[in-house]
């Protein structure tokens, strides 16, 4: 099964006990405006582009098959409604001032990569914290990583902002060992 990934960050320390690997999934059903990581607020792969990054060599305007960037101003200018983040430009870009947040992977290489880490999880109790956005707008796959995960014999956090049905939770609770709610507001 695939999700869609934001990021996997090695060696948290704040996400759960011991060091742990976090698996942020995107996609979230809220758009708070102190969200620390707006990026991953959509299901999606998605475009960024960072003007002052840009050096204006223009070698990805030709390279985008759905006519979304266009020269403006002497740099590239980005019509991100139309924008599928296939990626095809990004690659050529020497200042790294495009890039695509999000990518599809597989659970099987998802575990397979947090394994990795499993020495450091066994010598400090850390383990899988699954986050997000809101891990649980991915229910499907965020509950096969977490049952793969204790299958594994690892130890599971999900950082969650409530937002999920009340049967979602009583299916995965099973495969968590840890929640961590993070309160948004009243």
């Amino acid at each position: 099964m695939e999700g869609v990934i934001f990021d996997i960050q090695k060696f948290a320390l704040h996400d759960g006990p011991g060091i742990r690997t976090a698996v942020f999934l995107k996609g979230c059903p809220l758009s708070c405006v102190w969200c620390c990581n707006p990026e991953s607020q959509r299901l999606k792969p998605g475009f960024s582009y960072n003007r002052e990054k840009c050096s204006g060599c223009n070698k990805c305007i030709p390279l985008c098959p759905h006519e979304c960037l266009r020269i403006s101003e002497d740099k590239i200018s980005v019509d991100f409604n139309s924008c599928p983040a296939c990626g095809n430009c990004v690659d050529v870009c020497s200042g790294n001032a495009l890039r695509i947040y999000g990518y599809y992977a597989d659970t099987e290489d998802i575990i397979t990569e947090v394994l990795k880490d499993k020495d450091y999880f066994d010598n400090s109790g850390g383990g899988l914290t699954l986050t997000g956005g809101e891990a649980m707008i991915q229910f499907d796959f965020a509950m096969k990583l977490m049952r793969t995960a204790k299958k594994r014999g690892l130890h599971t956090a999900l950082e969650t902002c409530g937002y999920a049905e009340t049967t979602q939770f009583e299916q995965i609770m099973p495969y968590v060992d840890l929640f961590l709610f993070d309160y948004k507001h009243t």
